[in-house]
């Protein structure tokens, strides 16, 4: 991490002198620009011959500091997009198109608090071929969510399906007696790539590990959170067919 604690120093000299005196209490611009780096490393993606970082950063803000920094996020868009750009390149990764950073106001959120969604923004008919991945599912494994927390914890659940639907009404695949998930939460589809899961759009968002996503290409020994239940998948070897 000695490459992003070096770009950090750089971004003190960037926003510390027109932004920190500006902004006193909440969410600090220095703060939102280090996740964002955070958010480039945790969600970059390996294709045939590169490493592509995500394109699209939305910065979800509580409503005091969307009213606080709102004067500003002109200026706070270009020298994170800048930021990004020159990141990524130290980095060796690569970018799609030109990165986009957008401020979102979130009711959800308290003064202080902010949370950073990213994906891959693609250009119409862009495809992006993506390599075999350590979590790749073959016709010999299966993929297996592991309970590590509620009423079900200790059990295990394998994902047979071309999809498995998660939620808490009766008719998903998986379903959660979990007030914080919505009813229907997320689902998990087994692609040629691996599984990959993806939220529909739920109220309190599915989380790999503490990072809030929208579709993830799942890696044995991932830890999912949906509302308040975590799960641990793995991926697990079927059990030998006994000749008769």
């Amino acid at each position: 991490m000695a490459g992003l604690r070096k770009f950090e120093k750089r971004l003190e000299k960037i926003f510390e002198g027109p932004f920190t005196k500006l902004f006193k209490g909440g969410v600090q611009p220095l703060e939102i620009a280090r996740r964002l780096l955070r958010e480039a490393d945790d969600g970059r993606m390996l294709s045939v011959n590169e490493v592509l970082a995500p394109n699209y950063y939305q910065v979800n803000l509580s409503p005091g500091d969307y009213e606080r920094l709102a004067g500003y996020f002109d200026r706070l868009t270009l020298e994170m997009e800048g930021m990004i750009i020159k990141y990524t390149s130290e980095k060796g990764y690569h970018l799609i198109t030109r990165p986009r950073v957008k401020f979102e106001r979130a009711d959800n959120l308290r003064e202080g608090e902010f949370a950073v969604d990213t994906t891959m923004e693609k250009p119409v008919g862009m495809d992006i071929p993506v390599a075999v991945r350590p979590a790749r599912a073959s016709g010999d494994t299966i993929g297996t969510l592991a309970f590590l927390s509620g009423e079900n914890a200790g059990s295990s659940q394998d994902l047979e399906g071309k999809k498995t639907s998660i939620g808490r009404a009766d008719d998903n695949d998986l379903v959660l007696q979990d007030p914080r998930a919505s009813r229907f939460h997320a689902e998990i589809e087994r692609t040629e790539q691996g599984y990959v899961l993806r939220d529909l759009g739920s109220t309190n968002g599915t989380l790999v590990g503490d990072r809030r996503v929208r579709e993830r290409l799942l890696e044995d020994g991932d830890k999912l959170t949906i509302g308040e239940t975590e799960f641990r998948f793995r991926l697990t070897e079927r059990p030998m067919k006994r000749s008769s």
